[in-house]
């Protein structure tokens, strides 16, 4: 599990249980504070409970077969990424989770439905998704990449190396997307989870792999057997967003909210560090 940092410790707004001796208070502090408790709640916290109550459990969404954003480790637990981002989210926002591990294909139509109340999956924000769900402001910049054997690094690179030749996808992604509408003369492989189309291209079923770059790249340094590699540049620039219902404004405030102040106590920073092993972009650096 991540060990959030917390902000607080730096600031001194949580104690550490060390520090100088509290004075006795005064009597007349006493009978102020007394007072203070019994004053009616200010409006900023009844509306806190009221976002506690009115959200109960929030339902997430997730393809646990995207490593290392969103997987199943060896203990049978959903894991990655996103899992710590929700976790850290839901703590500022106040309400409690539960992951639903889905099949990517269709995901959005779950959501759409009610089947859960977020997809949080590395899920790009795109025209067509945000006509069906809502996403949050973007949490996580990525690209689609070209995966191919090590051997055959020297002849494909680009886009147009891959014409005449099979390239596997995860179906429904944006590497589906992608290979079918931008890359001309190819035969487009659909697979239900992206390592499957990683093992077709070592046992030689397809040519290449486009999927998003993280992933692609944790894949390859995580499976050597396969003999994989990425090649040439990033063949579009990617946002991933966290999904809600259309209907579901507050909760998208909520997360909204919660991701920046997520992002400004350093604890997005140590996530990022943690599943990717680089400093995050400067947009999601903590606040100076």
């Amino acid at each position: 599990e991540l060990e959030t940092i917390k902000a607080g410790l730096a600031d001194g707004s949580i104690s550490t249980g060390y520090g100088v001796a509290a004075e006795e208070p005064t009597e007349e502090a006493t009978e102020e504070a007394t007072e203070e408790a019994a004053a009616e709640p200010t409006e900023e916290a009844t509306e806190a409970v009221a976002m506690e109550s009115d959200f109960g459990v929030v339902t997430i969404g997730m393809n646990a077969e995207y490593p290392p954003m969103e997987f199943v480790d060896e203990n049978g637990n959903i894991v990655g990424f996103d899992v710590d981002l929700m976790t850290a989210i839901a703590e500022h926002a106040g309400f409690e989770f539960e992951l639903v591990n889905t099949r990517w294909d269709g995901i959005f139509v779950a959501l759409a439905s009610g089947e859960f109340d977020v997809v949080a999956s590395s899920a790009t924000i795109t025209e067509e998704r945000e006509e069906t769900v809502a996403f949050s402001t973007p949490y996580f910049f990525a690209g689609q990449s070209i995966a191919v054997r090590e051997a055959d690094a020297d002849t494909i690179s680009t886009a147009e190396d891959l014409a005449g030749l099979r390239v596997g996808v995860q179906a429904g992604t944006t590497g589906d997307i992608y290979a079918t509408d931008n890359i001309p003369g190819v035969e487009v492989v659909r697979y239900d989870e992206i390592t499957l189309a990683f093992q077709a291209l070592a046992a030689g079923d397809v040519d290449a792999v486009v999927n998003d770059n993280i992933v692609s790249a944790n894949i390859i340094a995580e499976n050597p057997e396969i003999g994989a590699v990425l090649v040439g540049d990033l063949l579009s620039e990617e946002h991933y967003g966290i999904a809600v219902q259309q209907d579901q404004p507050e909760l998208l405030d909520a997360i909204n909210t919660a991701l920046v102040e997520v992002i400004a106590d350093g604890t997005y920073r140590e996530i990022y560090l943690e599943w990717i092993g680089v400093e995050p972009p400067e947009d999601f650096q903590p606040a100076e």
